[in-house]
């Protein structure tokens, strides 16, 4: 959509928005980046503002804007990870293509934890949005107009492993979340290729994460390379395309393939996997039933003292949290997060600002059919160095 589209309704509601958004520290104030929130919850002000703020409490969580350049990225996920820019459509969208069926996911998340392949994503997703910023003419339709992206999603190569791996498909639906609450209205269109049968069941899975406005732009395509050429030509000039889609568009030896510009992804060396061994000893075990929860409960004596954690799960990833008790209240003081933890152990500490009960959470409401066994070490250490004549 563009400003220029709007009637003196919307025009008033825009206002309304950016009136009831005028405290927020935002990554872009004009009126085009607050469109994006109106459109996506129908031009309600009450939504839209619910939407931006719970993204913007995302963004200072997980430190998006001050993510660093690709020297902090896992050497796994830039050899593996089949993704990559090629240029734009006819309507000026950022071109993303996603070679998924080619990718080992399994792979790259035994290679790394869940949250760094996340961030990985999403620090690549941002320099997108930043290119597109710094080049509005060659992505940006008009000044007044949101800027979109068109993804190809290739599934040539999906199979069974891609469905049956849990954890890959817990990371896929995260990520689909993640952009619905965070990237309104960032997709223009969704072309996907070479889907055999067993796509429907992934799409199926998907359905529920996605919105309605985001299904709306899903176009999907068997094997008939003739079928889905057209109809990615019809979007795209051909020197925008790569010459395997049906464009001429290649890498500077003639790669159909452009290579140079969208990894190829292939299985994941186990050389890359992580390692680390299990241990148990001196860990206290606790079974933790599917759609349950545990809390334990510590006493904190001293201001400064030190809570530390050090577990691992069988079974599947599990959500954590640490909350301080005050009166009947939970605060939180570790936010509440899935840990990938059943291929290394997940460790950590807090410096505890007052004293009190603290509450450590193990969380598996979201698993409707399997029981976690966490194997955990909690414990209270004091800040206060210990001098010599003490002892």
């Amino acid at each position: 959509m563009d400003l220029r589209q709007l009637n003196n309704d919307q025009r008033d509601t825009l206002k309304q928005f950016r009136e009831a958004v005028k405290d927020c520290k935002l990554p872009d104030s004009d009126d085009v980046y607050l469109l994006r929130w109106l459109i996506a919850r129908d031009f309600d002000v009450a939504k839209a503002e619910k939407m931006l703020r719970n993204s913007l409490e995302w963004r200072q969580k997980n430190r998006i804007d001050a993510m660093k350049d690709d020297s902090e990225s896992p050497e796994v996920m830039i050899k593996y990870f089949a993704v990559g820019h090629t240029g734009a459509d006819k309507y000026k969208s950022y071109t993303l293509i996603v070679r998924y069926g080619a990718m080992d996911l399994k792979g790259l998340l035994l290679s790394l934890k869940k949250k760094d392949y996340l961030m990985y994503v999403i620090r690549n997703f941002e320099k997108s949005i930043l290119e597109i910023k710094n080049n509005p003419e060659r992505y940006t339709p008009s000044p007044t107009s949101i800027a979109q992206c068109t993804l190809i999603l290739d599934m040539a190569g999906f199979s069974m492993r891609h469905i049956t791996y849990k954890p890959a498909l817990d990371v896929s639906f995260e990520m689909l979340q993640m952009n619905e609450a965070n990237y309104p209205e960032f997709l223009r269109r969704v072309f996907v290729i070479n889907a055999p049968k067993i796509y429907s069941v992934l799409y199926s899975l998907s359905k529920p994460f996605m919105h309605e406005k985001t299904r709306n732009k899903v176009r999907i395509y068997g094997h008939d390379a003739d079928q889905w050429k057209a109809a990615l030509l019809e979007d795209f000039h051909p020197q925008e395309l790569p010459a395997c889609y049906g464009g001429t568009l290649t890498d500077p030896d003639g790669n159909p393939n452009c290579i140079t510009m969208v990894n190829m992804g292939g299985e994941v060396p186990k050389c890359y996997y992580r390692t680390s061994k299990l241990d148990a000893t001196n860990k206290n075990c606790l079974t933790i039933s599917s759609g349950s929860k545990e809390q334990l409960e510590f006493q904190v004596t001293q201001a400064g003292d030190i809570l530390k954690w050090d577990f691992h799960s069988e079974g599947g990833d599990i959500a954590f949290a640490i909350y301080r008790k005050e009166d009947s209240q939970l605060i939180p003081v570790v936010p509440h997060e899935r840990v990938d933890c059943q291929v290394s152990s997940e460790e950590g500490e807090i410096h505890c600002d007052g004293t009190g009960v603290y509450v450590v959470e193990f969380d598996n409401s979201f698993s409707y059919f399997r029981s976690k066994n966490i194997w955990y070490a909690i414990t209270i250490d004091s800040s206060i160095p210990v001098r010599w004549n003490d002892k």
